[in-house]
């Protein structure tokens, strides 16, 4: 946009929060290669567990614990997981008082609490007395009264249905959960008239922030990310692209048994989607009724973008610019197909047998199956970027995403681990290892 420069939370040097699994994954790779073979297993397993000892350490013990020297509020100011009463209960103070002393598990070698130790980073990353208490939106208002808030961008809501996917359970919200912190709810998914009372208090939150424009983000399916895989015993699909069973991403059709494997029923996704309509509705109602507020639709976006669920031929657009960087990126133009259209999708990633550096499928989600890559977050800039050029907010003359750079810096897809070649091996590898369920019971 060409304004002042956007200051953003530091991660460096801890090896990820909760954990990088690209990372390792291409530590992996280059030390194993493209396959998993049974006398290199037990090497696998020994440097798998000294990454992940040393990741637990920094964050628990070591530099991860430590005031981050610097003295600028960040406007970042996202957290993943974070409910909507998060946004205004949660701060640097409640965390550090939430988490509880490290504990040495040689099976549990993910960092403990990591949301909240992500969160400290983010809103008071010096730890500094004045701003102890300061949740996002009260962080918001100091940056507010600093010179004045042009645009404030509020994506919430997405975590108040994201507990059914990662732990494959649903449990309805009580009036209780409207008042407990993160680490004391139980719920995996709030009832539509819990989340408006929710979301009410989050507006009237934002409200006192005194933004010049508000742009409020939509929660997409929870259903759609390769979080889960959808199966079916008969291969099929319902009308509305609906499978009967929803499980892990490492269980493949030929492998579900409903009474061995964690997962949901057609009916219980289909009851999820049906609830992040009714949460959209409020978010869409909260805009409509405010001057300068605006919706961007993040939901709609990827519905349409959905593979599976429309059967291999999402109606989804992408911008042109992104065609155009891949084109003439030497390595990723095999991504454009002869018609122009994106061979990138919302399935697991994975890379081709016979040329393993080469995403055969997925590329538009991470490795934890929940998150975007850095081209899926490009795409979602670009919707805040036409939302915001429509609402005629001011911008360096000329100012456009540069998709040159968003394709560059998607190491996932320019670099991708050899080791996704051999997916299903892999993901039993992880799976055994309990490092994918270790990851996803953070975010639920």
């Amino acid at each position: 946009m060409g304004d002042d420069p956007f200051v953003t939370p530091n991660f460096d040097g801890g090896g990820g929060l909760p954990l990088n699994l690209e990372m390792i994954l291409e530590k992996l790779s280059a030390r194993f290669g493209p396959h998993i073979s049974w006398y290199n297993v037990p090497h696998m397993i020994y440097r798998l567990q000294r990454m992940m000892q040393a990741t637990e350490h920094y964050w628990e013990k070591g530099g991860g614990v430590q005031p981050f020297p610097q003295r600028l509020i960040n406007h970042n100011l996202a957290v993943w997981g974070f409910e909507v009463r998060d946004a205004y209960t949660v701060s640097e103070g409640v965390c550090r008082r939430s988490l509880s002393p490290p504990s040495n598990d040689w099976v549990a070698q993910v960092p403990e609490m990591a949301m909240y130790r992500t969160a400290r980073r983010v809103l008071n990353p010096s730890f500094s007395m004045g701003a102890v208490e300061w949740s996002q939106l009260a962080t918001a208002r100091e940056l507010s009264n600093d010179g004045g808030l042009e645009n404030l961008l509020v994506a919430l809501g997405a975590n108040n249905a994201l507990g059914t996917v990662t732990s494959l359970n649903v449990v309805f919200s009580t009036d209780q959960d409207l008042h407990r912190m993160p680490h004391e709810r139980e719920c995996t998914l709030y009832l539509p008239e819990h989340f408006e009372t929710l979301y009410r208090r989050l507006v009237e939150e934002i409200e006192s922030v005194g933004a010049q424009r508000v742009f409020l983000g939509t929660i997409p399916s929870v259903t759609i990310p390769p979080v889960t895989r959808g199966v079916s015993p008969d291969r099929t699909q319902d009308d509305d692209g609906y499978y009967e069973f929803y499980t892990r991403p490492w269980v493949w059709d030929d492998q579900f048994d409903q009474h061995k494997h964690p997962s949901i029923t057609r009916d219980q996704a289909r009851q999820i989607d049906d609830f992040i309509k009714s949460y959209n509705g409020v978010i869409r109602d909260a805009a409509a009724s405010r001057d300068n507020w605006h919706v961007v639709d993040f939901g709609a976006t990827l519905d349409r973008l959905a593979f599976r669920r429309h059967q291999g031929n999402p109606p989804g657009d992408v911008p042109a610019g992104l065609i155009a960087a891949l084109r003439r990126h030497r390595k990723l133009n095999y991504l454009v197909d002869p018609r122009g259209r994106l061979r990138l999708d919302t399935r697991y990633v994975s890379c081709s047998p016979s040329r393993p550096e080469r995403i055969a499928q997925g590329g538009l989600f991470s490795l934890d199956g929940i998150h975007p890559t850095t081209i899926g977050y490009g795409l979602m800039a670009d919707l805040l970027f036409k939302a915001m050029k429509s609402a005629k907010v001011r911008m360096a003359r000329g100012a456009q995403l540069d998709w040159d750079e968003i394709v560059g810096q998607d190491n996932l897809i320019s670099q991708p681990p050899s080791l996704l070649s051999d997916l299903k091996r892999l993901m039993r590898f992880l799976d055994k290892r309990a490092v994918l369920s270790q990851i996803l019971s953070q975010f639920g």
